[in-house]
């Protein structure tokens, strides 16, 4: 049984406890992510008792060691903004639902968090495993259709939607925590360096003309960091809104999701997430067909999802802004698209271990990120950006 295995063990004695499972047995399993996760070894578990339904635990273990932690900011931090998430913002946006008697069918559903531990190199993180309820996780390999997309972009607007209801009621409160979850940008040297090689790597396969296009438009990188950077105080952000922190389940014959890992929260511009989920997960075909439809259902599911919250979207966030900053955020979505298809694609044996300096881990583009890549080209071709 291995350091974390015995800490869960533990975790999981004190929850049957709580939970008045005195005479319980419980079975620890652990879980891969195919190359989908970087951060944490991952565990299924469950508390069994005669005659009591059984507990299903999903957990995490923190892996990331000193080296990773110290050369980013970002990474030295995703444990503790996930517990923040589900032991201060989860409660907060219950209360919300339930003071506007938002019907439980249209709440973002937040799977049942049983605690954590934030010892630095110990930390875990335990909720519900969704598995048991019959979700599952996308196939990262495939390209997401108009249903699931649809979906999951209703799911981000309630997201979206909520972070907007606790400022639009509490400001002082969404300030607060808007500020732990600020991240360190202050080594712009680093960012741009970052920036360089990241484009390096993303254009390797593609054809002359796709990397000359690449190399003119980002031949000033002022402007991407500044894009990157940015923190606002509007909106709640996930940061890393993608297929694989995504499950799903069919039921009753409508699809389910439930967004998930929100170690990379914060504020900022709510395109970002937009940009993460369509660039990361969708192919040409998809982006030619769907893309205007998919940005419009977005504003209109936050539409819905703030009326129910009792909040005018034209107030806190305007069609003319939304479209002013899907515009203004292009140039961090094609970015995103260089970097995220190279590590959605990428093999399970050749995913790159988060033990040094993120600045430094890049991922070489296989043949499939190469089509989607010189696809994503194509339409900023297209749109008359490159």
């Amino acid at each position: 049984m291995t350091k974390g295995e015995e800490q869960l063990k533990i975790f999981l004695q004190d929850i049957a406890i709580k939970e008045n499972y005195l005479l319980s047995k419980i079975d620890i399993r652990p879980i891969s992510s195919g190359g989908a996760n970087y951060t944490a070894d991952l565990y299924s578990a469950t508390i069994t008792e005669p005659l009591k339904p059984d507990i299903n635990i999903f957990a995490k273990a923190a892996t990331l060691n000193e080296d990773a932690r110290k050369n980013n900011d970002t990474l030295s931090r995703v444990y503790e903004k996930e517990a923040l998430f589900y032991s201060e913002l989860a409660v907060h946006f219950e209360r919300l639902y339930n003071k506007c008697q938002v019907p439980v069918e249209d709440r973002l559903y937040i799977p049942k968090y049983y605690g954590h531990l934030l010892v630095p190199y110990e930390e875990l993180l335990v909720v519900e495993n969704l598995d048991a309820k019959g979700f599952k996780i996308f196939d990262r390999m495939k390209t997401i259709n108009w249903e699931y997309a649809s979906t999951a972009v209703t799911e981000l607007a309630k997201f979206h939607a909520l972070g907007l209801a606790l400022r639009d009621e509490n400001p002082h409160e969404f300030t607060r925590v808007i500020s732990r979850l600020k991240f360190d940008a202050s080594n712009h040297e680093q960012m741009h360096s970052f920036i360089k090689m990241a484009l390096e790597n993303g254009s390797q396969g593609l054809n002359d003309d796709y990397k000359e296009r690449l190399h003119k438009y980002f031949s000033s990188t002022e402007n991407l960091v500044k894009l990157m950077i940015m923190e606002g105080e509007h909106f709640l952000i996930h940061g890393d809104f993608k297929t694989s922190n995504l499950m799903y389940r069919r039921r009753n014959g409508k699809l389910e999701i439930v967004p998930l890992d929100y170690q990379t929260l914060r504020g900022g511009n709510p395109v970002v997430d937009l940009m993460y989920f369509v660039f990361s997960g969708s192919d040409e075909e998809f982006r030619r067909l769907y893309y205007q439809q998919l940005m419009d259902h977005y504003f209109s599911q936050l539409t819905l999802a703030l009326q129910q919250l009792h909040v005018d979207v034209e107030k806190v966030y305007p069609r003319v802004t939304f479209d002013a900053d899907l515009i203004k955020m292009r140039p961090l979505g094609l970015f995103l698209g260089l970097i995220m298809v190279r590590v959605v694609t990428v093999a399970p044996e050749e995913a790159p271990k988060m033990d040094g300096d993120i600045n430094i881990m890049q991922v070489k583009p296989n043949q499939m990120a190469v089509e989607r890549i010189s696809g994503i080209v194509r339409d900023f071709i297209r749109w008359g950006v490159l």
